[in-house]
């Protein structure tokens, strides 16, 4: 789905941090997986640094994410790729540095390196790999959050909107960029959405109406580049474009959690829906089509169950299932519907409490109108080629724990119509992509 180059700060990253981790989702800087700074007497000097700064209202954090990735079989060529991701935040505390009780300030700043698989090798969009993006230094997120009480939190500032909504807790084990965000909104909204690596500006508001209850809100500016840029990340290379100027993107969902503890095995149900206002190509016409539908809406469901713990241990502990569903109108959607899911096993393995592995699935279902334009464009060329109908990949990781702070994370990943069956590109226009069959090794150390 995006694009990357080799860099040699790419490669130096991966020999510092060979044996490091592997963590799941791109933002999770303040995960519960620890900090190397915590587990290992080497950096004491740094983390009492850290704990100071701490002390007076300056909390640092970061990560360095690295993935190494190749092409066994299929897809458009055979190879490998190696892509880095350098992440550090600091959150400052509104009470401790101004005194205003409740408040703080967040600001993430992003440095990206190497070459993704995506494009140059499989041609898929259900992509391997959730780091992916055009190499830079950028800003990502950068936003004042204001809590009125222990139920009502407001964010203003530059939002990410993968960052809160439509998350899977046992999905976020998985690599592939559409168990994050998945592919209905990356191929259906304006440059893929307020997603990494593209924040928007934007408001959001968080209401923990129970303890077993939360609604979550949001409104962002539709669009983090112009929305003519042909190349929306290299018109806002430094994620310094604050526009306020474009159609509008409302986000909605709501959170009911269940079980847990003495009440059994926990669960948690999420229904939103996401609207678009600007105008979207009417794909009955031709992805190209100069007709437009006003407004997008897509409405999705989210389900995270534990199916099993051992007894004794807590709700972190023992077997889980996710699914995931979103639809939406065929006529302005080049995704109509997507599904995922999966199994998820943590703390299973004797001596290995910190371990987890898992299979998901995910399906995007295209539109019937790009088959359409498929045939058209066949006939015109005189081809019997490849129609696009849907993309479906499969993926087995498992994620193991060096020390805390620090995790290794080997992939196999099965994609099956890459880009939906779509025409080979070094090809005549008769033969699709094929499947491809893609192993990787991904690492993480936090800070």
């Amino acid at each position: 789905m995006r694009r990357f180059r080799s860099a040699a700060a790419g490669a130096a990253g991966f020999v510092l941090f060979g044996l490091c981790p592997a963590a799941p989702a791109l933002a999770d800087d303040d995960d519960d997986g620890g900090s190397l700074l915590d587990s290992t007497p080497a950096f004491a000097e740094l983390k009492a640094g850290r704990d100071a700064l701490a002390e007076r209202g300056f909390r640092f954090s970061g990560f360095y994410f690295s993935d190494m990735r190749a092409v066994a079989r299929g897809g458009i060529s055979r190879g490998g790729a190696y892509m880095g991701l350098a992440s550090l935040s600091l959150d400052v505390d509104a009470e401790k540095t101004l005194g205003i009780e409740g408040g703080s300030l967040h600001v993430n700043a992003l440095q990206i390196h190497g070459r993704d698989l995506a494009e140059r090798r499989v041609g898929n969009i259900l992509a391997g790999n959730d780091i992916g993006a055009m190499p830079t230094t950028r800003l990502f997120e950068l936003y004042y959050e204001q809590r009125f009480n222990d139920r009502l939190a407001v964010r203003v500032g530059q939002l990410a909107a993968d960052e809160v909504f439509l998350k899977s807790g046992y999905a976020e084990l998985f690599i592939g960029a559409t168990f994050g965000w998945a592919a209905s909104p990356s191929e259906n909204l304006p440059q893929e959405g307020p997603a990494y690596p593209l924040a928007a500006l934007g408001a959001q508001a968080t209401f923990e109406a129970t303890d077993d209850l939360t609604f979550r809100a949001a409104i962002y500016n539709g669009a983090a580049a112009p929305l003519d840029a042909e190349e929306p990340e290299e018109a806002n290379r430094r994620g310094l474009n604050f526009r306020l100027k474009d159609p509008p993107l409302v986000i909605a969902e709501g959170e009911y959690r269940y079980g847990g503890g003495e009440e059994g095995l926990s669960g948690a149900v999420k229904l939103g829906g996401y609207l678009h206002f600007g105008d979207f190509a009417r794909l009955r016409d031709g992805e190209d089509a100069e007709r437009t539908r006003d407004r997008n809406v897509n409405v999705y469901a989210v389900w995270d169950q534990q199916i099993f713990r051992p007894e004794g241990e807590d709700d972190e502990t023992g077997v889980g299932v996710f699914a995931r569903v979103i639809l939406g109108p065929s006529d302005r959607n080049a995704v109509r519907a997507y599904v995922d899911g999966g199994v998820v096993v943590r703390g299973m393995v004797p001596g290995r409490p910190a371990d987890v592995f898992g299979v998901a699935a995910a399906y995007a279902d295209f539109s019937p109108a790009l088959a359409r334009a498929d045939r058209a464009a066949n006939a015109e060329a005189g081809v019997r080629g490849p129609v696009r109908d849907f993309e479906m990949t499969f993926e087995a990781n498992y994620r193991a724990e060096i020390v805390p702070g620090l995790t290794l994370q080997p992939t196999a990943q099965y994609v099956v119509h890459p880009g939906g069956s779509v025409a080979h590109p070094k090809g005549d226009g008769r033969r699709r992509i094929p499947d491809a069959l893609v192993f990787g090794l991904t690492t993480i150390a936090r800070f």
